[in-house]
């Protein structure tokens, strides 16, 4: 182990001081190990000889070099350091680490002492823990971790597929400590192991030098130094193996003797059992024969079980065989039964879907035909009463032109004829009754002037009296002459007002034509909007049953999403599933960039037959995610363990290492990234970081030459794979299975879920356009009826206010009538009142008379006579005026009363203004026409739905019967299945119980097998020549010749039967013992000889380690002091000045008693010793020891804290120069060194230098240039020459080296006699 650090031998050939002694053959063939074990009183001992060491000669030492190195050191809440992130990598050559005193440097060196399980950091305490972790300010640090970052480029820590780098790290808390590597938990013991095989050597701790560490050296005596040479060369592992052998043999020693004495009790039991022989011979006779009677019959006994049993096997083999046939038909069938009963579920959900669709479609068909029987029945009575209308219609039409002919007829008459006769007559009658009248009021006139005279005394009294009576006649006519311009005022404004009415009327009936137009339009327009929304709605019926079909579909689709994903978890671990399922939900909720999936995701396979091999390759790396940077999967891997959301590997992109790859250029195998897989550029390192060291070869020979050439995993396309390691993997791959097939089939599913979401979110976006599409024409429809209503209001309003203004204009022209027939008569009355009154005024004064004069009396007469005759004429012109007016109402009242009204009913039939009056035939008629045209529209319609409904219909129920025909096949499929698995289930019961009574059946013959042979075994040995003379005899001889055996047995009952057997046994033990006895001498002769050969190999290690320390002494010491010399010089106890033979024997070394130190320090000047030399000269040369150990014992990396503290600026560079040497001895493989200093030499060599600054308790690591570093150490060393701290050692040392040893030194040297190793 210890010459395994690059020393003295390669590191791939094996150690020669192994950590477990190999067992040491013995050369006979057995191993050492004896038993023994002897049958006698309170004697019982086992004699164990444990195995021994053997020890291969050490090999040759090769160069050292390596490229392993520290690239960074993370550090968090250790010691002084609270957190300290990445920092800028170290050097693989030399660096330099600068800062004040207190600031952190040796917190920084323990830290990587701390993960690299220093022996002070192997065991804590619990107050030793405490202490290591922070004590800053803030929040008290509960943990602590340092994780080392490794450059394993040359593969120098035997980590498996972690490419170029190995992550390192420990974790302290106050109970337990944690390991991680690659960011796996793992043990401690395996992390020893892992620094051992890397070189980090518990015997040779001098790769980390510490302050002190020097010093130590520098006050070591010469036995110190010897014993340091010592656990440098590994003797540690010699005497603690020297001790263990000494000790087995010490036991084996004791063992021996113990035999000793167990042979001297059997020798004289011998001589005991020796006087009972000659009884025991004849006793033996007999029994002798009774064994071989007995063997006999327990043989035959014997044959017949082994027959049956033999017979039993293969009666039982054959029902292994027929049980398994019965198993995998049963299987088989299961598996049928399965597949049928999926199948019957499919069909059933299919079959129920058909039900319910035809259930649907039936009601629908249904109230489709009934709307369109009810549409044809209304169309067929519509289509009547539109004919009959179209018949009235007709009617009408020429009713109205007879009308039209009897009302001009009728004009004709009433205006050519009647009206001028009844004008005649009525003027005729007017004439004769003003003339009537003017008689009657001048006859009335002389009566009351002869009246006046008897009435009135005087003429005074008349006159006054005619005077008011003249008053009142003018008053009265002035009233009447105002009555009649009223009269005639209110006939101009009648006559002006019906003229105005007639021409509103006109107005009116042309906006209630208008408004009747945009009924009909609107009408039209509704009509329309409803054809288009029943379309609509049709179509919108036929898209909810394609939703009802995709959602069923969805739904058996989501079904088998879900076995499939099922399927694919149970290819992973469960908190695997849960992280992935999970992860997929954070990723879209916090819209995570950087994230590509798992590795299934991202690969593709060329071709399907590559599948095995593929999954074989990846194995569980199919669901590691990957992520572009590592700051990615931290925080997803945060929010996974904050929630607790299962566990997930992560691939980092910029963390991958993915090596170039030389693969054979053979034809036998290629590269599986090359030939099998296909992926994204942008994954192309996690695909490479997987595949990259996989081949793919063409059989299982191809694989494993070419695993082990290429050191590759190499595998077959059936999956069999050869590690590179040597491991072998093959055998049956269920492609059942199979992830990449589990995953297929998820991603099949997801895309069929897929594509039936978007074609049911397609769907139901349009149906819900149509949606809106029928409430859009609904509320349209609406609209239009709710202004054809208020039309119609408007309408009927219209109507109602023609109708009333043509009644204000009829009761207007009756009263113009009226009027004109009153004034004629007002103004007669007038104009007699007029002459009543120029009567009057004539009489006045006049004389007073009581009769009438002659010319008065004559004009009465007259007037009286003139009055008779009026009279006479007013009766004929009544009689006549009353003719004509019956002859003018008759004809008037015919053409107002039946004529007009008729034409206007008439006219309105054929020429209807408002739908919406219910009286009206021709509105009525005009509605039945619309109605028609909209329900033929509607019909037609409804035809084209129902026959749509109809043949679906037809559809739906063949596929209803198809799907009940495949249920009913699939049920007898089923129950034929069943029955046979029945079938199946009792044949296995059957063959159970048949296994079971053969099983029986053999454990009796097996019993009674066993039981004669070990009745046979207790016979013991039988001579083969007592056997012959019993073998023809039958069983009924055999038991008689026994018997008779017995009896003569009887006889020798006192005879001791044991003491033959005990003889036997006796001499049997006495000889084994005798024989083991020599194998125990020889085996401890054999020790012996080990422990001599591991005394030499002890002294051999450590003269070659001796040798090789001295020899990189002088060299180191000549590198230091180029001008002077050392050299060491092995002390022994032979106190002469005889210097010691040089005869090729190796020195004995139990001789040696310390390692003495001798250098000048110029070509000629003297030796001095250790003793002799100042405190900076012992410094150099401890450090001149530990470089020389440092190159006999190579280590990967160094760590010197302030190695050069006590050295002047000469010997400062000398140990710079010399480090920057061995850093960069060979360019390809440099060392890496990392040290502390407050010196400018160190910082003039490093290729990177860090400082470490320190404020409030909390240090820091940070990058620094050359140039500042020497700034700080040289404002260091003006802060230090200020306070008068500048050290003093480089002058005492050059004085001390110019100085000679003093004489007692010198006889103290001469009493001693050196060694001189050999060059």
């Amino acid at each position: 182990r210890i010459f395994q650090r690059n020393g003295f031998f390669g590191r791939s050939e094996r150690p020669p001081f192994p950590r477990q002694l190999p067992h040491l053959p013995h050369p006979s063939g057995d191993s050492l190990g004896l038993r023994c074990s002897v049958k006698a009183p309170k004697i019982s001992r086992r004699l164990v000889l444990s195995p021994l060491l053997s020890c291969p000669a050490p090999l040759r030492r090769p160069p050292p070099g390596g490229t392993m190195h520290i690239k960074q050191v993370i550090i968090s809440g250790f010691r002084s350091f609270r957190s300290q992130g990445e920092i800028e990598a170290f050097s693989p050559t030399t660096n330099c680490v600068v800062g004040r005193n207190g600031s952190g440097k040796s917190n920084l060196f323990d830290s990587i002492q701390f993960v690299l399980l220093a022996p002070k950091f192997v065991n804590l305490r619990q107050e030793e823990r405490q202490a290591l972790l922070h004590e800053g300010a803030g929040t008290a640090v509960m943990s602590a971790f340092v994780e080392v970052v490794f450059d394993n480029s040359d593969s120098r820590l035997a980590v498996e597929g972690q490419g170029d780098e190995v992550v390192l790290r420990r974790t302290v808390g106050l109970k337990k400590d944690e390991f991680f590597l690659n960011r796996k938990r793992v043990q401690r013991n395996e992390v020893m192991s892992l620094l051992e095989s890397a070189g980090f050597s518990k015997s040779n701790p001098y790769f980390i030098v510490q302050q002190g560490k020097v010093n130590a050296l520098c006050l070591m005596a010469d036995s110190e130094r010897l014993a340091l040479l010592k656990e440098v060369a590994g003797t540690t592992v010699y005497d603690e193996k020297r001790k263990a052998s000494l000790e087995q043999m010490s036991t084996n020693q004791s063992e021996m003797t113990k035999i000793t004495e167990v042979i001297s009790y059997i020798n004289t039991r011998l001589d005991e059992l020796e006087g009972e022989k000659e009884e025991l011979a004849a006793y033996q006779g007999l029994d002798r024969s009774r064994r071989a009677l007995e063997y006999t019959l327990h043989d035959r006994e014997l044959r017949k079980a082994r027959e049956k049993l033999d017979q039993v096997e293969y009666e039982r083999a054959e029902a292994a065989e027929s049980l398994s046939s019965l198993h995998e038909a049963a299987r088989t069938t299961h598996d049928l039964i399965r597949a049928e009963e999926r199948s019957l579920a499919q069909d059933a959900a299919a079959l129920r879907r058909a039900r319910k669709d035809a259930v649907v479609l039936e009601g629908e068909a249904g109230s489709a035909v009934a709307e369109r029987t009810r549409l044809e029945m209304e169309v067929r009575e519509l289509r009547e009463r539109v004919r009959s209308d179209e018949a009235a219609c007709t009617d009408a039409r020429g009713e109205m032109k007879r009308v039209r002919a009897e009302i001009d007829r009728t004009r004709t008459e009433l205006d050519g004829r009647a009206m001028p006769r009844y004008d005649a007559a009525r003027r005729a009658a007017e004439d004769a009754t003003l003339g009537r009248d003017r008689c009657v009021r001048d006859a009335d006139a002389l009566y009351a002037k002869q009246g006046r005279g008897r009435a009135y005394r005087t003429e005074v009294e008349r006159d006054a009296a005619l005077r008011a009576q003249i008053a009142d006649l003018r008053s009265a006519a002035k009233k009447k002459e105002a009555e009649i311009s009223s009269k005639e005022d209110l006939l101009a404004s009648s006559r002006r007002s019906v003229v105005k009415e007639a021409e509103d009327l006109k107005h009116e009936e042309r906006s209630l034509a208008q408004r009747s137009d945009n009924l009909a339009r609107l009408a039209t327009v509704s009509a329309g909007k409803q054809t288009e929304r029943n379309a609509l709605a049709e179509d919108r019926r036929v898209r909810w049953r394609d939703l009802e079909e995709i959602a069923d579909k969805l739904h058996d689709s989501r079904d088998g999403l879900r076995r499939a994903t099922q399927d694919l978890r149970k290819s992973m671990s469960r908190a695997t599933g849960v992280g992935l399922e999970n992860l997929a939900r954070i990723v879209a909720e916090e819209n995570v960039r950087g994230y590509y999936g798992p590795v299934v995701e991202n690969l593709e396979l060329i071709d399907d037959k590559y599948r095995t091999a593929v999954e074989v390759c990846a194995g569980d790396s199919f669901f590691h995610v990957i992520v572009d940077t590592d700051s990615t999967a931290a925080k997803l891997m945060t929010r996974l363990e904050k929630e607790k959301l299962g566990r997930v590997t992560f691939l980092p992109l910029n963390r991958l290492d993915t090596p170039q790859v030389q693969y054979p250029d053979s034809t036998d195998v290629v590269p599986v990234i090359n030939r099998c897989i296909r992926f994204d550029s942008k994954v192309s390192r996690a695909m490479r970081h997987i595949f990259s060291r996989k081949l793919l070869a063409k059989d299982n020979d191809s694989a494993a030459l070419w695993s082990d050439y290429a050191g590759m995993d190499a595998v077959t396309v059936h999956g069999d794979e050869v590690n590179r390691k040597g491991a072998l993997t093959g055998g049956y791959h269920d492609q059942t299975k199979s992830r990449l097939g589990a995953f297929a089939s998820v991603k099949s599913a997801t895309r069929t879920v897929e594509t039936l979401e978007a074609s049911q979110r397609e769907l139901q976006a349009k149906t819900n356009a149509v949606d809106q599409t029928i409430s859009s024409l609904q509320s349209e429809i609406q609209e239009a009826e709710r202004k054809q209503a208020r039309l119609r209001t408007v309408m009927e309003q219209s109507n109602r206010d023609i109708a009333a203004k043509r009644v204000r204009i009829e009761k207007r022209a009756e009263t113009e009538n009226e009027l004109e027939a009153a004034l004629p008569t007002m103004r007669a009355d007038a104009e007699g009142w007029k002459s009543q009154v120029l009567a009057l005024d004539a009489e006045i004064g006049t004389k007073l008379s009581s009769t009438l004069s002659e010319a008065e009396r004559e004009q009465l007469e007259g007037l009286l006579a003139q009055q008779k005759d009026l009279e006479k004429n007013l009766e004929k012109a009544s009689a006549a005026l009353a003719e004509v007016s019956v002859e003018k109402e008759r004809l008037s009242a015919h053409l107002k009363d039946n004529l007009l009204r008729r034409q206007s009913e008439l006219e309105e039939s054929l020429n209807p203004v408002n739908r919406a009056d219910a009286e009206s035939a021709g509105a009525q008629m005009a509605e039945r026409k619309f109605s028609l045209e909209q329900e033929e529209a509607e019909l037609r319609v409804a035809e084209t739905a129902a026959d749509k409904l109809t043949r679906k219909l037809d559809e739906v129920k063949k596929i209803e019967s198809q799907r009940y025909a495949a249920t009913s096949k699939a049920k007898v499929e089923l129950d034929r299945l069943n029955g046979v698995d029945m079938e199946n289930r009792a044949k296995l019961e059957a063959a159970t119980d048949t296994a079971e009574s053969h099983l029986n059946k053999r454990s009796m013959w097996v019993s009674k097998r066993e039981e004669y042979m070990g009745k046979i075994q207790e016979l013991g040995s039988i001579p083969s020549s007592d056997l012959p003379a019993h073998v023809g005899k039958s069983i009924k001889e055999l038991m008689k010749g026994l018997d008779g055996v017995n009896k003569k047995l009887k006889k020798y009952s006192h005879v001791n039967k044991k003491a033959y057997d005990q003889y036997v046994n006796f001499s049997e033990q006495r000889e084994e013992l005798l024989v083991r006895k020599q194998e125990l001498d020889r085996g401890a002769e054999k020790v012996q000889e080990l422990v001599d050969s591991l005394d030499r190999q002890k002294d051999e290690a450590i003269n070659r380690t001796f040798n090789g320390v001295s020899m990189h002494f002088k060299d180191v010491w000549k590198e230091l002091v180029p001008s002077g010399e050392g050299r060491l010089i092995m002390r022994t106890a032979i106190e002469d000045d005889e210097q010691p033979q040089t005869d090729g024997g190796v020195p004995d070394v139990n001789m040696y008693r310390g390692v003495q130190v001798e250098v000048k320090f110029s070509s000629g000047g003297e030796n001095y010793l250790m003793s002799q030399l100042s405190g900076g000269q012992k410094a150099l040369v401890a450090m001149g020891l530990i470089f020389a150990i440092q190159r006999c014992d190579p280590a990967p990396f160094y760590l010197f804290d302030e190695l050069d503290q006590a050295l002047d600026s000469s010997y400062r560079a000398s140990v710079a120069s010399l480090i920057q040497r061995q850093a960069n001895i060979d360019p390809n493989n440099p060392t890496q060194f990392i040290c502390s200093t407050f010196r400018p030499e160190l910082v003039q060599v490093a290729n990177r230098c860090f400082g470490i600054s320190h404020q409030n308790k909390v240090s820091n690591i940070h990058v620094l240039s050359k140039t500042d570093a020497l700034g700080f150490i040289s404002n260091l060393m003006g802060q230090e020459e200020a306070v008068g701290e500048v050290s003093t050692a480089p002058s005492n040392l050059k004085s001390s080296a110019a100085t000679e040893p003093s004489g007692r030194d010198a006889r103290k040297n001469k009493r001693s006699r050196p060694t001189v190793p050999k060059e």
